[in-house]
């Protein structure tokens, strides 16, 4: 067996590795390294700031209303348009 071959056999499990499924393939590594930051950001939180479950969920719910509102705002102001 050549390398290509055994790449697609064994890494892509029978799948032409096309452009698309490398791009796809991409883009769930990425939302995996994110993963482990998020995992990195809590024990930060958690372990060096000794934030308790209830701060630290009030926290990451801070942190994500600004882009909860920037959704809202944005279908607000495209329907005026």
């Amino acid at each position: 067996l050549n390398l290509k071959s055994l790449l697609k056999e064994k890494l892509f499990l029978g799948i032409a590795p096309t452009p698309e499924i490398l791009a796809i393939m991409s883009i769930y590594f990425v939302e995996g390294a994110l993963v482990f930051a998020r995992l990195a950001q809590a024990f930060f939180l958690k372990d060096t700031l000794h934030l308790s479950p209830v701060e630290l969920s009030t926290l990451t719910g801070l942190f994500t209303l600004p882009w909860t509102i920037k959704l809202i705002y944005g279908f607000l102001s495209e329907k005026k348009k």
